[in-house]
């Protein structure tokens, strides 16, 4: 059964105006809203600013979350590595290059720590490579195989790579460690054709991000967009996916971030249902 969680931060006030951040001093208090409201499911967020306070690149931090995810029983699905964007690997030289492969399986020690089994790694925005050679991006991906292995994690990449590209970008990578993160707003912004990524790389999808946005614009509430929710959900009901989802929906202007996201998680269960 495909399970449903909400991105960690998504419940409570932004941060400095982000759309998604760790929300450092909210956290607990979100375990607690998601609790009382039945949501039993999170994809985790790291950031680079102030990592090292984010209870998943300590020990100590580690177990006091773990202790208060199964207080609140939630299950951590995954984990987005936001810490990628703001220093690429791919860019800044092999001195930039090492410290974020540190910071990477210090983060995925962490999440196995946690059971949580998949990194999400973004390829958008601060970190796409779409307009450059991609080799050092294959190289620091290919560098995390040993941890990878060792802690049973898989890496879900999030790319803007046009299908074609993509497939041939998780191609050069084993599918028993590397996958795609598919996210369907992102494609509808971009102006991809659903049958088209899926006919070219449905197989390596392995967890799935579910927002809506405008063509070339920014997310906006489900159903107000260009994303092709019922046609997309239509193929993963018929293909059997077998992964699960992370609600990276609109934050709600007026603040009723809880209420936006039931009313969202419900617009995705009666798909599934459907």
């Amino acid at each position: 059964m495909n399970k449903v969680a909400f991105v960690q931060g998504r419940l409570v006030d932004l941060i400095d105006g982000k759309i998604q951040a760790f929300p450092r001093d909210d956290w607990e208090k979100e375990l607690k809203i998601a609790a009382e409201n039945n949501i039993n499911f999170i994809e985790l967020t790291v950031d680079l600013k102030n990592i090292w306070e984010n209870p998943i690149t300590s020990k100590i931090g580690q177990e006091y979350l773990k202790g208060k995810l199964s207080k609140a029983k939630i299950n951590p699905l995954a984990c987005t590595a936001d810490f990628i964007m703001h220093s690429p690997p791919w860019f800044g030289g092999i001195d930039n290059f090492n410290q974020m492969k540190f910071i990477t399986e210090e983060v995925i020690y962490g999440l196995s720590n946690l059971d949580c089994k998949i990194i999400v790694i973004p390829f958008v925005d601060q970190s796409s490579i779409k307009n450059i050679n991609h080799q050092i991006a294959i190289d620091f991906l290919k560098s995390l195989t040993k941890v990878l292995e060792k802690k049973e994690i898989k890496v879900a990449i999030e790319s803007d790579f046009e299908p074609k590209k993509l497939k041939s970008f998780i191609d050069e990578l084993p599918s028993e460690l590397f996958g795609i993160n598919y996210d369907i707003g992102n494609s509808a912004s971009l102006g991809y054709d659903l049958y088209e990524e899926f006919d070219s790389y449905f197989e390596r999808i392995i967890h799935i991000h579910i927002k809506d946005r405008i063509l070339n614009g920014t997310t906006v509430p489900l159903g107000e967009g260009n994303a092709n929710l019922k046609d997309c959900f239509k193929i993963l009901r018929k293909e059997k996916y077998e992964g699960n989802f992370s609600m990276q929906t609109a934050r709600d202007p007026s603040g009723m971030h809880v209420q936006a996201m039931l009313r969202y998680i419900k617009i995705i269960d009666e798909l599934l249902d459907i």
